[in-house]
């Protein structure tokens, strides 16, 4: 669903093919040259994007302003249209599989770029591709209150410092081979100065050959036992990178990586007004750690309102005054959402409940209709399977009522459904994807409109021709399996 737009004509600098559009001064590579022009650069940033997308219409003028930004650095921030035939086999290679999609490169290792999932603004893009480029961590000898609270920090963001008995160690290697795979996500440092500790707290003291994570959201800090592997490191940074209670809006790529595709199975919602969040921090605040392994190292909370991206996605009623939501994002997407409001014990017990697969699945949905006797069958939550599931041949699509492609589909649709009512074998329907959960996997989608076909044998496929209606009408019409009891000519007077 990712949206783009082309800029004017490119103009050919070099036999080699390399194009810069004037106005931004960005330099388009070709899958021609694409591995050329990488390799002479210890870090590039890429750009790929196709010319009808939105998205990279608004993002692609700050990409070229961050390549201004980053002419003193010597790095170069480069553009790809994936959406022409020739660039296509880049978009495979990168495994590009929305627009825009923007990578990090070092010719130290072209294959395996690295995702840039922060800020779409000069400044953000700059400092995003910038933090590769020199060592990973920083030598500190001493250090004062900036280390920490310079203005200049993410708030999302954590500081690291390796306190070692000895500079040039296979500890600090370690610590630096480690910074140099999460670099975007902090700032790392190592010294032999143990009093630096003081710097983050009057009273801290640490041994030698071990760990320090500061996180700048909630200013709380972890210390380790031992610095270890590399790997080690990373465990112990990402273990403790993420508050256990955050604000939805407070989601960066980094917070939001370890959050939502971690190596547990569960995440939690909470939706409640902004004066009782501290009363709600007090409780929710406990729940990673007690259901460790199995939720997410952090319990994310948004205030109530219009304004709520959760609110809708579950389906959360104002009645109540805490709502709270189980979900599985990494698997089958399942959610679990309590009927009633949410306390410390009642929380607590339905979390363990859910954990215990003792709790089925909700389905949002809106109120089924009261009649539905228009051409076009209305789906939701609660009916999907007495309509979609029903045995016959059912076409559904899954609409979201903002969606230009799905008000140009329409009056198409519309007028498919009255040419079908003929044959009671038929059936024409759509769902708004916004409002109701469609309780069945195989009806899958990520934008809309999409178009599913299930026929009475209940078997499912995605329609993918032109939503034209004589398309449409020949597609069903060879994709159709018998129903017994329905015949073409035969309409039913039965009200779905």
């Amino acid at each position: 669903m990712k949206l783009i737009a082309a800029l004017s004509l490119a103009v050919a600098l070099c036999a080699v093919t390399v194009r810069a559009a004037p106005a931004e001064d960005l330099v388009h590579l070709t899958n021609a040259n694409f591995d050329e022009e990488i390799a002479k650069h210890d870090v590039a940033g890429v750009f790929f994007y196709a010319p009808w997308c939105g998205h990279c219409k608004n993002a692609k003028p700050e990409w070229a302003k961050a390549g201004d930004l980053l002419k003193e650095d010597g790095i170069p921030m480069f553009a790809v249209n994936a959406d022409e035939d020739e660039n296509r086999p880049l978009a495979q290679r990168f495994g590009v599989q929305g627009f825009p999609t923007i990578s990090i490169f070092r010719k130290s290792d072209i294959e395996n770029p690295l995702p840039y999932n922060g800020a779409r603004t000069a400044e953000a893009f700059a400092e995003g591709v910038r933090v590769f480029s020199g060592p990973a961590a920083t030598q500190l000898d001493q250090a004062d209150d900036s280390l920490i609270h310079d203005k200049d920090i993410e708030h999302t963001k954590v500081t690291v410092v390796a306190f070692l008995e000895k500079l040039g160690g296979e500890e600090q290697k370690a610590f630096e081979a480690a910074a140099d795979k999460i670099r975007q996500d902090g700032h790392y440092y190592f010294t032999d100065n143990l009093e630096i500790a003081k710097v983050i707290h009057q009273d801290l003291e640490v041994k030698a050959n071990t760990l320090l994570v500061y996180r700048h959201y909630d200013g709380e800090y972890k210390r380790s036992e031992a610095i270890g592997s590399e790997d080690d490191i990373v465990k112990f940074i990402n273990a403790n990178y993420v508050a256990p209670f955050l604000d939805f809006s407070a989601m960066s790529g980094s917070i939001a990586e370890r959050v939502y595709r971690g190596d547990h199975t569960f995440n939690v919602f909470v939706y409640g007004d902004e004066s009782k969040k501290d009363e709600i921090k007090e409780w929710a605040a406990k729940i990673p750690e007690k259901f460790a392994g199995d939720l997410a190292p952090a319990v994310i909370f948004d205030v109530k309102g219009d304004q709520s991206r959760i609110a809708g996605y579950f389906g959360f009623s104002n009645d109540l005054d805490v709502s709270l939501a189980v979900t599985n994002l990494n698997k089958d997407k399942h959610n679990f959402v309590m009927d009633e409001s949410a306390t410390e014990e009642s929380a607590f017990q339905y979390i363990e409940d859910v954990v215990a697969g003792k709790i089925k699945r909700s389905i949002k949905s809106e109120e089924v209709p009261a009649t539905n006797s228009e051409p076009v069958k209305v789906v939701v939550g609660k009916n999907f399977n007495d309509l979609v599931l029903s045995g016959k041949n059912v076409l559904l699509e899954i609409y979201a009522p903002w969606c230009g492609h799905c008000k140009s589909l329409a009056p198409i649709y519309e007028e498919l459904a009255k040419d079908m009512e003929s044959d009671a074998g038929i059936v024409i329907a759509k769902i708004d994807g916004t409002a109701n959960d469609v309780p069945d996997e195989r009806f899958s989608f990520t934008g809309f409109p999409t178009l599913h076909f299930i026929d009475s044998e209940g078997k499912v496929q995605k329609y993918e021709g032109p939503r034209e209606k004589e398309a449409i009408k020949s597609f069903l019409e060879e994709n159709k399996t018998p129903v017994e009891g329905a015949s073409a000519g035969e309409g039913e007077e039965k009200e779905l």
